[in-house]
């Protein structure tokens, strides 16, 4: 029997030993956070088998993560009202569908609808798992020692899922991690029935008084803004009427959802979660890592793939580099927290120090990169940085979120983080570094002349290289011609994130002094409450 120093895991029949527990229930986390119905590294896959746009691809993750978002006002009452073995089966049951669903179909509507379903569906599942073990991750009941340990599995599961897919449909296909999820979470159901029973933590709270219809005009919202940007690049923005149709509606369903919500006796989202100053303080915070996160993942790619000339497997095994700093983050915060919980200005300053330093490396290597290994440390440090940040926000928004609205402050935090301000911010700095490399683009094929040396030279060398080879003059014309051209378009895309670079490092510095005359509350250790306790306050 489990002592009372040693804080265990009550869903479970007692037969279940104790280290049994913990690590099924970290499995299942693991199992949720690894299923998805796009995985994104395999977007070169995707499109070639399904027939469908990037933008496509994006639009479902998008919306993944809009379900993911949207679903946390009800977290704390589907914990009251169900039972960990109920929710889990549930939870496992809709997930696998909805990836049944992505393997098979190619209809729009139905995966992005399955894509929303399924985020909601994996966030039920990954906060029954998580939260079950608080008290084994942080007897003190500390948030900042939890977001540690939970934020640090979740980035890490997006890193290794992405590499996992690509090593899958390297060895096998693009469905084999679906295949091998939807086995997991078969094996996931059967366990939860065998080793977990219908316990309650605290007296079981009806579903009665949830805004459903501000339920409904939220994900709306969502699906408009993030239609446009995921396909405001390819359509030309507000030359195409899909744009400007979304547009319209977004702006109708964000007056009726702004209207509903001071109306509504118990909204979905209260107001009440705007005002609050150390919420709206992390917010700032997640939207000027934005940028950090999002110009090196849109600068990288295009670098990766098309200068570097990394296959699929090999860029995805970059993605290690990041996993590594994302445990080391995860360590470094669960260290800082648990015995030294210094000022939150310090711990900013490091997390953004490291995400400057990540674009500063990057901008003195990127023009001399001989391989991939140069890569190594930056990756760390935005890995590093990335989970710090992440740590430290929804440390510092416990500080006056009570119980009562602490789901919808973190579903407002998730907003800036994981979907729309994200997704904004990618969209734009992708269109902005598409816009520059076309300028550079311009620019050098403007001095492509033969009277340039150098240009003579490659085209000279590209040509006799083509002769010995065996191709005849016209042949070997066409094939220097087009050398020329890839290297002009490679030294484009070079200059153009050599731009980005040295712009996201000087805006990095000038966030470090903004920070450093910042005010930030000081910390007022809020700890994590009891079930009862949230019964009680949860409307």
């Amino acid at each position: 029997m489990d002592t009372l120093s040693k804080p265990t895991i009550a869903a479970f029949h007692s037969f279940v030993p104790r280290l049994v527990r913990i690590t099924l229930f970290v499995l299942f986390a693991l199992i949720f956070q690894f299923s998805n119905t796009v995985y994104l590294n395999l977007t070169g896959t995707l499109t070639g088998a399904s027939q469908m746009l990037k933008e496509d691809l994006t639009f479902f993750f998008q919306m993944t993560m809009a379900g993911l978002c949207l679903v946390f006002p009800m977290l704390f009452r589907f914990k009251l009202r169900f039972t960990s073995r109920q929710i889990i089966t549930t939870s496992a049951l809709i997930v696998a569908g909805m990836m049944a669903i992505a393997m098979y179909s190619d209809s729009i509507i139905l995966l992005a609808t399955a894509s929303f379903i399924l985020g909601a569906a994996k966030m039920v599942g990954t906060f029954e798992t998580l939260v079950s073990i608080q008290l084994i991750i942080t007897p003190k009941k500390d948030y900042g020692v939890f977001f540690s340990v939970a934020l640090g599995l979740v980035l890490l599961s997006g890193q290794v899922s992405g590499i996992w897919a690509v090593q899958l449909n390297y060895d096998y296909d693009w469905r084999a991690i679906y295949r091998i999820l939807l086995a997991a979470h078969a094996v996931m159901i059967l366990l939860a029935q065998l080793v977990l029973h219908d316990v309650r933590v605290a007296k079981k709270l009806p579903l009665y008084g949830i805004d459903w219809l501000g339920a409904l005009l939220w994900s709306l919202l969502f699906t408009c803004i993030t239609y446009i940007f995921s396909y405001g690049q390819i359509m030309d923005w507000f030359w195409a009427k899909q744009i400007r149709v979304a547009v319209f509606l977004s702006l109708l369903f964000a007056v009726i959802t702004l209207f509903w919500m001071f109306r509504a006796g118990r909204p979905y989202i209260h107001p009440e979660v705007f005002k609050i100053k150390s919420v709206n303080t992390a917010i700032f915070m997640i939207l000027l890592m934005q940028p950090f996160l999002s110009a090196s993942v849109s600068v990288m790619g295009p670098f990766t793939m098309g200068v570097l000339q990394l296959d699929d497997l090999n860029n995805a095994a970059l993605n290690w580099y990041i996993a590594l700093g994302i445990l080391t983050g995860s360590l470094f915060s669960y260290g800082w927290f648990r015995w030294y919980n210094g000022p939150f200005k310090l711990f900013f300053v490091i997390a953004f120090s490291s995400l400057s330093l990540h674009y500063i490396l990057l901008y003195f290597s990127i023009g001399s990169l001989a391989d991939s290994s140069v890569i190594a440390l930056p990756y760390f440090l935005r890995g590093f940085g990335n989970i710090l940040l992440f740590t430290g926000t929804g440390k510092y928004i416990t500080r006056d979120a009570g119980p009562a609205i602490f789901t919808q402050v973190l579903c407002y935090l998730a907003m800036a983080r994981n979907a729309v301000g994200s997704l904004i911010v990618a969209s734009l700095l992708g269109y902005g570094q598409y816009t520059s490399t076309m300028d550079f683009h311009t620019k050098l094929a403007g001095n492509t002349g033969t009277y340039s040396p150098e240009v003579a030279a490659f085209y000279s060398a590209a040509y006799n290289k083509a002769i010995l080879g065996g191709s005849n003059t016209t042949d070997s014309a066409i094939l220097a011609a087009k050398g020329l051209y890839g290297k002009v378009n490679q030294q484009a895309v070079l200059l153009a994130g050599r731009e980005i670079f040295g712009t996201m490092a000087i805006v990095g510095l000038s966030i470090i002094l903004l920070l450093l005359f910042w005010h930030f509350s000081a910390d007022i250790t809020r700890k994590i409450p009891s079930w009862k306790d949230i019964r009680s306050v949860t409307r």
